[in-house]
């Protein structure tokens, strides 16, 4: 009925970069029923870009000028675009990114932060960017994430990676594997418990989320002698968080973790860098990987994969 239309919730989805998969993908994801289903999408983008995208693709849907204050065209079935770039066919080549892109892509993000947090959308939706691109534009953020902590205020944002069987939070991300090691504190990774915490119980209905902590060394330092790391910094940060209440056990032996996280023992895994918790999270959900920022005071749930220039278009 009425009511239950009017409950769906609205998702801002921005395009991402215009010469990457983005335009694409968004596309092909509205052709889902599933997603219609779930959700009242506004995407944030290119009406030109988007439209020669969807050329000669019957199965595509079809595609409204989105107009702030008017009340979605439910019955038709097309997606609302809120049209934010015009480019050119060049400027917009699949596979050649250029500089319009990189403004573009910053303009969909900006916008759709700004539509979440006064409350026009319910939560956005992220295509892929890159960063290369986006600092091309003059806008010096690593990615994403940064870009959002600014534009939302937030003063300690984290990722987590899900699929359907898996989830990890990631205590430090684009870091050289050198620099790791200096930048694990007690601090940074009590923040990351209490940041998984809170998100699992908030987003995921989990009253009490079990959450395992991976070592940084081998066989959790093995007593010290493969490293200090657990002893000076991991193991304290989770008794401070046990303190608070949080259920954590760590840190453990991050190879035969995964096993046992992935069985269904742990709610979220606590991992310390990029590659420790996205290798087991992209074998077991290399389709299909989500991505959610937690510490905002929105919700910015993103795809986990990149630009894909090298087939974009395609």
């Amino acid at each position: 009925g009425f009511e239950e239309k009017m409950a769906k919730p609205i998702v801002a989805v921005t395009m991402g970069d215009p010469a990457g998969v983005g335009p694409e993908v968004i596309l092909k994801a509205l052709a889902h029923p599933a997603v219609r289903k779930a959700c009242r999408p506004l995407v944030l983008g290119d009406w030109e870009v988007l439209n020669r995208t969807r050329r000669g693709r019957a199965h595509y849907p079809k595609l409204v000028l989105w107009e702030r204050g008017k009340t979605r065209s439910e019955n038709t079935g097309a997606i609302p675009v809120l049209c934010l770039s015009s480019l050119s066919g060049q400027q917009s080549r699949p596979g050649h990114p250029s500089k319009a892109c990189g403004e573009a892509a910053y303009r969909y993000i900006k916008a759709a932060t700004e539509l979440v947090l006064t409350g026009v959308a319910d939560a956005m939706a992220t295509a892929p960017i890159s960063k290369r691109v986006l600092q091309l534009a003059g806008h010096r953020y690593p990615g994403h994430t940064e870009l959002l902590a600014e534009l939302t205020h937030a003063q300690e944002v984290r990722m987590m990676l899900m699929g359907g069987g898996l989830r990890v939070v990631l205590v430090t991300v684009h870091l050289p594997l050198v620099r790791v090691a200096r930048e694990l504190t007690r601090r940074r990774i009590r923040v990351t418990l209490e940041l998984a915490h809170r998100a699992l119980r908030k987003y995921f209905g989990i009253s009490r989320p079990r959450l395992a902590v991976a070592a940084f060394n081998p066989h959790a330092g093995e007593e010290g002698i493969f490293g200090q790391e657990e002893k000076k910094v991991i193991l304290p940060a989770v008794r401070e968080a046990k303190r608070r209440g949080i259920q954590a056990r760590g840190p453990l032996p991050a190879d035969s973790l995964f096993y046992q996280a992935a069985r269904g023992d742990y709610d979220a895994v606590v991992c310390m860098y990029h590659d420790q918790g996205l290798i087991p999270l992209k074998l077991l959900h290399f389709f299909g990987g989500v991505a959610l920022t937690l510490g905002l005071p929105i919700i910015r749930t993103s795809v986990d994969h990149g630009t894909a220039y090298d087939i974009a278009g395609k």
